[in-house]
């Protein structure tokens, strides 16, 4: 769907014009008592535009273009809300909410003559100086799987940052290599840099070329070159790192095997075809939030997840749906309710695996101790 050239979606669309319509008539009902006529409101006086520093001018514009461009428009429910509410338009006063741009310039007039005098073909200003939209010359594209696979493709992976990097200082150092689209910080679970980043440009040529470059460093000073990948041999060298932990796993020979197990049906949800999904533990839980999981089989990179709920794995799927469908990490997915001899081999699969740990770590344990038969020291 459409809107002035500003693409939003359907379910945001259809809830804010009944907004809108519930809106106007309470106005009108209210505003027009016996009959009186309703005043026209004035026009807001225009803002003569002013000179603007030119580097100031191109932060600006550059900030703009993020909330705005395809990558953050597409997915960032409040600026979805906000376009959906007067044909695109966005006023300065609500941009300013915007953390980043108000650190950035804070002063209304100067962000709007910035994009009146600049030539950005993503964003523009209103006569008035007063809101800003997308260019409706410009339209987002649809948000389809062509999209994502041209998307991913021109992502690169690039590790090898000091870990006190900033966004400004990433997006400085790729500045000389093409238009980006995204640079992306990677942080771990305590929101702490990792020193590695995904970052995605305007145009494949770019990608490639940058790919292809030998021994680069990130300063004169660091003595390693980084270590840069196409974003898929990223996350194909993750699934292989895995696959060969399991099999260099050690077993302990001739183990128990559990022939018999208990467990109450209809607890399991299996979430496949995560191939393509950049997705995390994390997130899988923050989708099911409000219904307690007490297990989840998956490590990134896998192509399968398993989501073990204390109650029924059935009602938690159903109350996540939103127009009969479901999203993890900003992709559909289809997950099913395991039953009968999946469900059974699953269960049986489980406490093996809880059984062989357990194992190892009394054969740790011991190893540890010396083994059982080292006299205690008196």
């Amino acid at each position: 769907s459409a809107r002035e050239g500003v693409s939003f979606k359907l379910s945001y669309y259809n809830e804010y014009k009944s907004y809108l319509s519930v809106t106007m008539t309470t106005e009108v009902e209210n505003n027009t008592p016996n009959n009186t006529p309703k005043e026209t409101p004035e026009k807001p006086e225009k803002i003569e535009p002013v000179d603007v520093d030119s580097e100031l001018s191109q932060r600006i514009i550059k900030q703009l273009e993020f909330y705005f461009g395809d990558k953050n428009l597409l997915h960032d429910k409040f600026m979805l809300r906000e376009v959906a509410g007067d044909n695109g338009w966005i006023s300065l006063d609500t941009m300013l909410n915007f953390k980043r741009l108000a650190g950035i310039c804070n002063d209304k007039v100067k962000i709007a003559s910035a994009v009146h005098h600049g030539n950005s073909n993503i964003v523009k200003v209103n006569e008035t100086l007063t809101k800003i939209r997308r260019n409706p010359d410009n339209p987002l594209p649809n948000n389809d799987e062509e999209y994502k696979s041209k998307c991913n493709a021109k992502t690169v992976y690039v590790k090898g940052f000091p870990l006190d990097l900033t966004i400004d200082k990433a997006e400085s150092y790729f500045t000389p290599h093409g238009k980006t689209c995204f640079v992306r910080l990677r942080k771990d679970a305590e929101n702490k840099f990792k020193g590695s980043v995904f970052v995605e440009f305007e145009q494949q040529e770019d990608a490639d070329k940058f790919v292809g470059l030998k021994d680069l460093k990130f300063s004169d000073e660091d003595g390693e070159a980084l270590v840069i990948m196409t974003r898929k041999a990223y996350f194909d060298s993750k699934k292989h790192k895995v696959t060969d932990k399991k099999n260099n796993d050690s077993t302990p020979a001739k183990l128990p095997e559990i022939e018999n197990v208990e467990y109450e049906k209809g607890r399991v949800l299996l979430i496949p075809d995560l191939a393509k999904v950049e997705t995390n533990r994390e997130a899988i839980k923050a989708l099911f939030e409000g219904h307690p999981i007490s297990w989840i089989n998956y490590q990134r990179g896998e192509t399968e997840a398993f989501v073990r709920f204390e109650g029924s794995a059935s009602e938690a799927m159903e109350a996540v749906k939103k127009d009969g469908k479901i999203e993890l990490s900003q992709t559909e997915i289809h997950p099913k309710v395991l039953e009968g001899e999946e469900e059974h081999e699953y269960w049986k699969r489980s406490a093996q695996e809880k059984l062989n740990f357990f194992n190892r770590k009394r054969k740790s344990d011991r190893s540890a101790r010396g083994g059982r038969n080292k006299r205690r020291r008196t």
